[in-house]
Parts: structure tokens; sequence; C-alpha cells
């Protein structure tokens, strides 16, 4: 069982997940909020669901691939192919990065100034300064697990 809170601004939402196909109704909640520019950020243990919350989500805005856990790559991007303004989600692991001046080299402000993609994020609190200076921007997921 998981209990994912999602916290954006003054809003505040929480979610029972009890089954791998219940992120559907996580994902049906946030999918209509987003905007391009915008951060879905992911915390939570090992093995909570955030790669299973990722794929759920790419496969509502219609993204063709199964996303992949980027932990070694730090960076995957996939295409939308729905039509709307959002035409890019950017999965980003953040797990390894150990100071945040590694961010630099994945470009990760260029990506919201786009105007095309949405940033989702594992592992937050590894880049948290780099958050802080969007955070009008973000969409915080937190998964507790029992």
């Amino acid at each position: 069982m998981r209990t994912v809170t999602l916290s954006h601004g003054q809003d505040c939402f929480r979610f029972s997940v009890p089954t791998v196909a219940a992120w559907k109704d996580v994902a049906d909640y946030l999918v209509p909020k987003l905007k391009p520019g915008d951060i879905v950020t992911l915390s939570g243990p090992l093995g909570a669901g955030k790669t299973t919350f990722v794929q759920i989500l790419s496969k509502e805005f219609g993204v063709k691939r199964e996303p992949q856990s980027p932990t070694f790559a730090l960076m995957r991007s996939y295409p939308i192919t729905k039509k709307g303004k959002i035409k890019r989600i950017v999965h980003i692991d953040a797990y390894r990065i150990e100071h945040e001046r590694e961010l630099l080299a994945l470009d990760l402000d260029e990506e919201l100034a786009d105007g095309k993609s949405v940033l989702v994020i594992e592992w937050p609190e590894r880049i948290s300064a780099w958050l802080l200076r969007h955070a009008g921007r973000v969409y915080a997921l937190s998964i507790e697990t029992k």
C-alpha cells in the first residue's frame, strides 16, 4: 500500500495507491494541470513506484515507448504523440548526483525554457537548491509505503 501526497503551491491532495493500476488515478489528476515548463518531483524510498508512475504518466500523455529508469543515463527524453502544448517528457534520476553543479551538463534550465517539455525528477532532495529556484513550477509527489 502506498500513500501519495501531491503538493503544488498551497494545494495538497492525498491518493491511496494499493495497486500498480491505481497510479493511473494520480496521473489522471495531474495530466490536465501540467503545462510546458512544469516540474514533477517524485520522492520516496527505493521500490516505492517512482519509475512506475513515470511510465503511467507517460502513457497518459501518449508516449509510445515505455520509459526506463534513467539511473545510469541520468536523463531520458520521451516525445509525446497526443496533441497539446507539451511535446516531451524529460525523465531525470538525481540519485547519483553528488553536487548540484553536475546539473549543468544536463541543461535542465534550457529544457524548461524550450516551451515544450515537462521535467519529471526522481530523488529531488539531491537537487533541492536548483528546484527552489523553480518552486512555482513544481508539483511534488511524496510516496510513503506501508
